[in-house]
């Protein structure tokens, strides 16, 4: 395979996505409505362009999108910076323990499952 080759240049990254990143529950050979146990895999559209990028190319490469600010939001925060993605433009969005959330983008709260929070795609 032919090395993927970006001329050089003062920019930061030679790739930055926008969107979310998710969380997969992988009950591995167990079924989900009986398992107790599971391995989390990040993932996402967006965010798998960057990370296979920086993987496979060796690309300097970011994601911009939203987290909750809580322990959820923090292993995804983790993940990400295991694949060697750039973490520097995530934004923190609080989090208040009861499926709401609020962006200073809208001004508006918006309902979310407790495992979620809104994301960089997620409509304002």
């Amino acid at each position: 395979m032919n090395s993927l080759v970006i001329p050089d240049s003062p920019r930061r990254w030679d790739c930055l996505s926008l969107g979310e990143v998710m969380l997969r529950l992988d009950p591995g050979e167990n079924r989900i409505h009986t398992t107790r146990h599971f391995q989390v895999w990040e993932g996402g559209g967006e965010y798998n362009v960057a990370r296979g990028l920086r993987r496979c190319f060796g690309l300097r490469t970011a994601i911009a999108t939203s987290l909750a600010d809580n322990p959820v939001g923090r292993l995804v925060e983790d993940l990400i910076l295991q694949g060697g993605v750039d973490t520097s433009v995530l934004k923190w969005v609080p989090y208040d323990g009861v499926a709401t959330a609020s962006t200073s983008l809208s001004a508006a709260s918006a309902s979310v499952p407790p495992w979620a929070a809104p994301t960089a795609a997620s409509p304002q």
